[in-house]
């Protein structure tokens, strides 16, 4: 039996993407073309990224650069010389209407399918980063086939409109991952020692520090409580990150680490107790399955896409991101329900609710019931 071809347009692949794409490549006649070598935003080590690829990227030229924006060229040649079953678009960007406009001109029957980030909050309140993902939104998703969505009330919100939509949270494969957190036990012994934390418990925040992930709220409210136990543990960097400090005020159990990624990152998984993601604008949010993974609770703004891998009361809670009286209720349950830093440090189990095969095969399941794959 022929394998499916499948031709991915994305504008680059962060450590969240890897097992998905790795999957699509083992798995089909995949051709995988990027826009950039790097996340705008976030400078990752690239090639420790790529040393996990099991194919090699096509980098499509570029022949436009917008305010950071690289505008690419070569999407009907690539679609034309692979010659595909199914193309995967990222959003509703310019891959998206290349690919629907050839497909009409050239009267092709391939699908297109959009792995799309959108958060029920961002449909539901129109909180979206722009008023041009919202335009694109309404122009595109009638003319593709379908959408990958992280968050279950985003895929009934988009079956409700469009009558499709799938889903598949943003995660990692576990196994992967969790070897990575093993290997990084001893990086997590030294920064037990380093930062005397020993009889302590962690309190852990993942991301940029920038003025909408509302760090400055998870501090005021960590400071209110007067945690004599507690740590809390700032990871990122941002342009925000002066004020941040002004505002801890010297906290002795408040630590700016500045930004780590690799082992210094997974070292802080292996000993967070719970982590908090206290977002306002959060598509998903890839650190709760990071966090998770760990064996840290996961306390999650329900701005975030993210939240829907929380089981309230299991493996931690989701609150409002401007509610104090329930962010400290909640905060101080998992704190009870956590055990203080010991030695030896070991790689405790997940907290996931399920594993990244038992998404990825729902997702194919969905994939085939709505007949777009």
């Amino acid at each position: 039996m022929r394998k499916k071809r499948v031709l991915i347009f994305h504008p680059t692949i962060a450590p969240y993407r890897i097992d998905l794409f790795n999957y699509f490549y083992k798995s089909y006649t995949t051709r995988i073309c990027l826009s950039y070598e790097n996340l705008r935003d976030q400078t990752f080590d690239y090639s420790e990224i790529s040393s996990k690829f099991l194919f090699k990227p096509v980098y499509l030229k570029h022949f436009i650069t917008f305010k950071g924006r690289y505008l690419c060229k070569g999407y009907w040649h690539q679609i034309k010389e692979f010659n595909p079953d199914i193309v995967i678009v990222s959003e509703f960007g310019l891959d998206a209407i290349a690919a629907i406009i050839y497909r009409v001109i050239l009267r092709k029957t391939y699908k297109i399918i959009s792995i799309c980030d959108d958060s029920i909050d961002m449909l539901e309140s129109e909180n979206d980063f722009s008023k041009v993902h919202r335009l694109l939104r309404k122009i595109i998703v009638p003319h593709i086939d379908d959408l990958i969505l992280v968050q279950p009330e985003s895929k009934e919100w988009y079956f409700y409109h469009y009558g499709k939509g799938v889903f598949f949270p943003i995660v990692a494969d576990d196994k992967r991952i969790r070897q990575e957190y093993l290997n990084a036990i001893l990086q997590s012994e030294v920064a037990i020692n380093k930062h005397s934390l020993l009889n302590k418990k962690i309190i852990l925040y993942v991301g940029r520090l920038v003025k909408i992930k509302n760090i400055s709220f998870l501090i005021e409210n960590f400071i209110s409580l007067n945690l004599t136990d507690s740590i809390l543990v700032i990871v990122g960097d941002g342009n925000y990150a002066n004020e941040l400090r002004k505002l801890a005020k010297n906290n002795e159990n408040i630590i700016f680490t500045g930004r780590l990624e690799g082992k210094e990152l997974f070292a802080w998984y292996n000993i967070a107790n719970v982590f908090v993601l206290p977002s306002l604008l959060e598509p998903f949010g890839a650190v709760t399955n990071e966090a998770l993974l760990g064996g840290c609770y996961g306390l999650i703004s329900d701005k975030a896409g993210s939240a829907c891998l929380i089981e309230n009361g299991e493996n931690g809670y989701t609150f409002a991101p401007e509610n104090s009286d329930s962010f400290k209720k909640e905060l101080l349950d998992l704190i009870s329900k956590s055990s203080p830093i010991k030695f030896p440090v070991t790689l405790r189990m997940s907290r996931m609710p399920y594993s990244f095969d038992e998404y990825l095969n729902s997702l194919l399941g969905q994939l085939r019931e709505n007949k777009s794959f």
